[in-house]
C-alpha cells in the first residue's frame, strides 16, 4: 500500500497536477451523481448500454460474487475486536475513496496527455488506442523517471496478486479444516498449488481467448454464490438479533414501555418511573420473555483469552472465572 501511494503521488507531483487537483472534486461528485442511474441499468436500454453491462458491469459483479466467501472471511477474520461501524467504514468507503483518487490521478494525466498531445490515440480515434495493459506503461513514458518507476509498478502488480493469492489459500485451508483460526501449512499450501495449477492450465489451454474464458467461467460459477450470500445475509440479521447490544435496545424498549403501560392503567396520568425487581412471571417484567443465560443467545457470544480459548462465566455472580473456577477478579461483565 506504501508503494501504490507513493506511485499515485509521484505520477501526481510530475504529472499535470491543476488538472487532477480540478478534476477530484468534479470526479467525487459526478460519481455519487451517476449512482442511481448505475444501478437502474438494464440490457433493454439500447445495444451499447448491453455491450457495456455484458463486459464491464455482469462481469465485475460475477467476479466479487465469486470472490466474496474468500474476501469476506478473511477481513472478518483481520477485523476481530471491530465494531460494524467500523467494519462497513474501513472495508467499503474508505478503500473506495482511494481508488477514485487513484483512478483519478493516473486516468487524469492520461486524459491530459491525449488533450494535449494525443498521445495514446492519434486523431483521436479510439480505434488507435493500445491494448489496455499496455496503456500504463505508454504512459509512464510520457513521464520522468520510467527504467526506474515501471518495474516498481511490476513489483506492486505482483505483491497485490500474490497477497490475493494467499489470503485466498489460507481461507480455503480454514474452511477445509472446519474453521480452524491456524490452518495447517501444508493444507495451504496445498491450495496455493491447486489455484496456480488451474491459472496455468487455463493460460497455456486458452491462448489469447484464455482472459475471455476465465472471465466466462466466473460469470457461470458465481450465480450459486449469490444464492448462498442471500442466505447469509438472513442468517447475519438472525444473529444480530442475539448480539448484546441489540439486546439491551430491545430490553430497554420493553421495560420502558411496560412500566409506562403499568402506571397509566394503575395511577392514570400522574405517576414516576422507578426501578424495583417483578416476579419472574409478571406480565410488566422486561424480562418476562428473556432469558440471558439461553445458549442461542451465549454460545457464539464467548470471550476468550490469547490464545483464543474460552473463558468460563458465572451467570449467577456475574463474573469471568479462571482456570480454578474461581472469579479472575476482572470485574462483573456489563
Amino acid at each position: 500500500m506504501v508503494l501504490a501511494v507513493g506511485l499515485a503521488v509521484f505520477i501526481f507531483v510530475v504529472g499535470p497536477s491543476a488538472f487532477i487537483m480540478n478534476a477530484i472534486p468534479s470526479i467525487m461528485i459526478d460519481y455519487f451523481a451517476s449512482i442511481p442511474d448505475g444501478l437502474s441499468a438494464n440490457m433493454a436500454e439500447s445495444p451499447e448500454m448491453q455491450s457495456f453491462l455484458s463486459a464491464w458491469t455482469t462481469f465485475y459483479w460475477a467476479w466479487w460474487v465469486s470472490w466474496s466467501p474468500f474476501v469476506g472471511v478473511f477481513v472478518a477474520k483481520i477485523s476481530k475486536g471491530r465494531t460494524i461501524r467500523q467494519f462497513v467504514l474501513g472495508v467499503l468507503f474508505i478503500p473506495s475513496t482511494i481508488v477514485i483518487i487513484a483512478f483519478t490521478v493516473l486516468g487524469g494525466t492520461a486524459i491530459w496527455f491525449q488533450r494535449e498531445q494525443q498521445a495514446f490515440a492519434p486523431g483521436n480515434d479510439p480505434a488507435q488506442l493500445p491494448n489496455p495493459d499496455e496503456i500504463m506503461f505508454r504512459l509512464l513514458e510520457l513521464l520522468p523517471g520510467t527504467n526506474i518507476v515501471a518495474p516498481l509498478i511490476i513489483g506492486i502488480l505482483a505483491i497485490f496478486f500474490i497477497t490475493s493469492a494467499d489470503s485466498a489459500s489460507l481461507v480455503n485451508s480454514q474452511l477445509s479444516q472446519r474453521g480452524n483460526p491456524e490452518p495447517k501449512r501444508l493444507v495451504t499450501a496445498f491450495w496455493a498449488l491447486c489455484m496456480a495449477g488451474i491459472a496455468v492450465v487455463m493460460l497455456l489451454s486458452g491462448g489469447k481467448n484464455a482472459l475471455q474464458g476465465l472471465q466466462n467461467l466466473i460469470t457461470i460459477t458465481a450465480l450459486p454464490f449469490a444464492v448462498i450470500l442471500g442466505l447469509i445475509t438472513v442468517a447475519l440479521l438472525q444473529e444480530l438479533r442475539n448480539d448484546p447490544f441489540m439486546i439491551r435496545i430491545r430490553y430497554e424498549e420493553s421495560a420502558l414501555k411496560n412500566a409506562v403501560r403499568q402506571g397509566v392503567s394503575e395511577y392514570g396520568d400522574n405517576f414516576a418511573l422507578e426501578v424495583t425487581p417483578t416476579e419472574v412471571d409478571d406480565e410488566f417484567a422486561a424480562g418476562a420473555d428473556f432469558d440471558s443465560a439461553a445458549p442461542e443467545v451465549t454460545d457464539w457470544y464467548v470471550r476468550t483469552d490469547a490464545n483464543d480459548n474460552p473463558v468460563e462465566y458465572d451467570y449467577a455472580t456475574g463474573e469471568y472465572l479462571n482456570e480454578d473456577g474461581e472469579p479472575d477478579g476482572s470485574g462483573v461483565a456489563s
